[in-house]
C-alpha cells in the first residue's frame, strides 16, 4: 500500500489548525485528533478498495508490429465491482520503443473498460512487453494499491507494411499489372499484349498495329503489359555502410520497407522472387520463386536482417548469384555507393561474375546534405560545413555517373519517396526487361 498525494496534502494541513490552537494549550491534542483520524480513515480506504488482484486484465495487440509506426496497444479491464475507480497503469513497453506516455491514468467502470495507447518501434527483430504495473486509487481517495501483472507478449517488429500498401501510387501501378484482360505472349518482346487504343504523341512507332490502323481508317497502337514468370533478386547490403541513420531510421530499415513492397508486388505479378543479403558473408539466401508460402519465407528472413560493422564483399555476393541463378534476372541492389572505391567494386564484381543479370543500384538520399549544401554561411564554421556538404554532393553524383555509364542503373530517391520511387523503377524496368 501507498499514500496519495491527497493524504499528503491532508497530513501538512494538519499543522495549520494544530498551529492556531496552540495559543489554547490545546494544540498538541488538535494534532494528534487530526491525525488519528486521518490514520483511520486511511485505513477504512484500504480496507473498502479492492485488490488489483480482482480486476481481470489482458494486453490485446498485434504479433507483428510496423516499424517507424504507431502501433496501437489496447488494454482491456473487466471490473467485477459496481463502483468506479480511477488508476494508472505502466505496461512493460520495451525499451528501445517510442511512446507517447509512459503513465496511463485511466477510470475503470463497472464491467469492461477499455483504453488504447501507441508505441513506435524504431529496430527490427524480436521482442518482448513484460510485466504490467497498476495502481488503483482508494474510493475516499487517501490509499493508492498496486500490483505487478505477470503478463508477457512476444512481438515481432517488421518493416512498415501499414501505409505503403495503401499509397496512391502503388495500387495504381498494381492495377496496371494486374488488369483483367486475356494475355497473348508477344514472341521477341519482354512484353505480353493487352489491349489496342488510339496513338497518342509520344508513342512508340513500333507498336502500331497496321492491320488495325489500315482497316479503320486512323492510327492505332498496341498496349503492352510487362511480361509475368519473370525472375527479381533483392540484393540488399547489410554492412555498415547502411548504419546511417536518416530522419531516425537506418537506410537498412528504408531497403526492407522497400524490399517487402517489391516482393509483394513481384509476387501479385506473378514474378518469381528471391532474396540475397550480405555483408562480409552471406546472411540470407534464399531462391526465387512465387506464392504466398514462398513469401511468407522471404517476410521472415527479411526482418531480422542484422546490420554488421564489417564492409561489404561484393565479389563473394555476385559469384553467389550467379551460382545459385543461371537464368537472367533482374538485380535490385540495395546500398549506399558512397565512394569511388565502393562504386568500382560494385561494377568489377557485376562485370566478372553476374554480367548476364540486369543490375540497378538503390539509395536513399540524405536531405540533410543537401540543406547544409545550400546553408548561408556568415562565420568560418558554416563555410566550412556548406563546402564539405557541397563535395561530397558532388562525389555522389559522379559516384552515380559512373554507375549509369557502365551500365547499372541507379536511383537516388528521398526517404518519404523510396519505396515508391523503387516500385515505379522496377515497373519501368519489367516493360524494358527482355
Amino acid at each position: 500500500m501507498f499514500i496519495s498525494k491527497r493524504f499528503i496534502l491532508l497530513l501538512i494541513a494538519g499543522v495549520i489548525p494544530a498551529a492556531l490552537a496552540y495559543v489554547t494549550n490545546v494544540g498538541a491534542y488538535v494534532f494528534l485528533a487530526y491525525n488519528l483520524l486521518l490514520l483511520i480513515l486511511l485505513v477504512i480506504d484500504f480496507s473498502i478498495t479492492p485488490k488489483p488482484e480482482k480486476f481481470e486484465i489482458s494486453r490485446v495487440m498485434e504479433q507483428k508490429l510496423s516499424l517507424a509506426a504507431w502501433n496501437r496497444i489496447e488494454i482491456i479491464i473487466e471490473n467485477p465491482e459496481n463502483d468506479i475507480y480511477r488508476a494508472k497503469i505502466r505496461d512493460g513497453i520495451p525499451d528501445s520503443f517510442m511512446v507517447g506516455s509512459e503513465l496511463i491514468s485511466l477510470i475503470i467502470t463497472p464491467g469492461v473498460t477499455k483504453i488504447s495507447y501507441e508505441v513506435k518501434p524504431v529496430k527490427r527483430g524480436d521482442y518482448e512487453f513484460f510485466d504490467m504495473h497498476i495502481r488503483i486509487l482508494g474510493v475516499l481517495g487517501l490509499c493508492v494499491r498496486s500490483k505487478t501483472l505477470l503478463v508477457s507478449d512476444k512481438i515481432k517488429v517488421f518493416p512498415n507494411l501499414k501505409d505503403m500498401r495503401n499509397h496512391y501510387l502503388t495500387v495504381v501501378h498494381r492495377k496496371r499489372l494486374l488488369s483483367g484482360v486475356q494475355k497473348v505472349r508477344q514472341l521477341g518482346v519482354g512484353t505480353e499484349f493487352e489491349s489496342i487504343r488510339e496513338y497518342n504523341p509520344g508513342d512508340d512507332y513500333r507498336h502500331i498495329n497496321w492491320p488495325v490502323t489500315a482497316r479503320e481508317g486512323q492510327v492505332y497502337v498496341n498496349r503492352y503489359e510487362p511480361e509475368k514468370n519473370q525472375y527479381v533478386y533483392l540484393m540488399v547490403d547489410a554492412s555498415r555502410v547502411m548504419n546511417e541513420e536518416i530522419g531516425g531510421i537506418k537506410r537498412l530499415d528504408y531497403a526492407i520497407n522497400a524490399a517487402f513492397i517489391v516482393a509483394e508486388t513481384a509476387m501479385d505479378n506473378g514474378d518469381n522472387i528471391g532474396l540475397l543479403a550480405f555483408d562480409n558473408e552471406i546472411q540470407r539466401l534464399i531462391k526465387p520463386a512465387k506464392g504466398m508460402t514462398h513469401f511468407r519465407r522471404l517476410a521472415e528472413s527479411l526482418y531480422n536482417i542484422d546490420i554488421s560493422d564489417s564492409s561489404a564483399d561484393y565479389e563473394k555476393a555476385f559469384s553467389t548469384l550467379q551460382n545459385m541463378q543461371s537464368r537472367r534476372s533482374l538485380v535490385l541492389l540495395f546500398t549506399d555507393p558512397y565512394n569511388f572505391e565502393h562504386v568500382n567494386e560494385i561494377i568489377s564484381s557485376w562485370k566478372r561474375y553476374a554480367p548476364r543479370h540486369r543490375v540497378i543500384v538503390l539509395s536513399i538520399k540524405n536531405p540533410s546534405l543537401g540543406i547544409a549544401a545550400s546553408m548561408r554561411t556568415n562565420n568560418a564554421e558554416s563555410v566550412f560545413i556548406k563546402s564539405a556538404a557541397l563535395k561530397l554532393s558532388d562525389d555522389r553524383r559522379r559516384t552515380f555517373s559512373i554507375l549509369e555509364k557502365s551500365g547499372i542503373p541507379a536511383l537516388e530517391a528521398a526517404p518519404d519517396t523510396f519505396t515508391i520511387d523503387v516500385i515505379n523503377r522496377y515497373i519501368n524496368l519489367k516493360m524494358q526487361f527482355k
